[in-house]
């Protein structure tokens, strides 16, 4: 019985070790579109540029949803000011 155990806990850690990890804004943000929540409105408010923003964030989404997360080591999101 404790090799039954044994083995599952295995499996468990190889499956997890396989899965990709959160990207820098579900980290941050919880979620992708929370993010781009708060984008929208510091476009509405003017803190960002209405024309060069929204293709930045066609670019994060496209990353997102492609997963390039995985392969970057460098990326750490800071504890995000709410």
């Amino acid at each position: 019985m404790s090799s039954a155990r044994a083995l599952l806990a295995r499996v468990q850690r190889l499956e997890e070790a396989g899965r990709a990890p959160r990207s820098p804004f579900e980290v941050g943000w919880g979620t992708l579109e929370a993010w781009e929540a708060e984008v929208q409105a510091g476009i509405d408010a003017g803190s960002f540029d209405p024309i060069d923003m929204p293709f930045i964030v066609k670019a994060i989404r496209k990353w997102h949803a492609d997963g390039v997360w995985g392969g970057l080591r460098w990326v750490q999101v800071r504890d995000h000011p709410r």
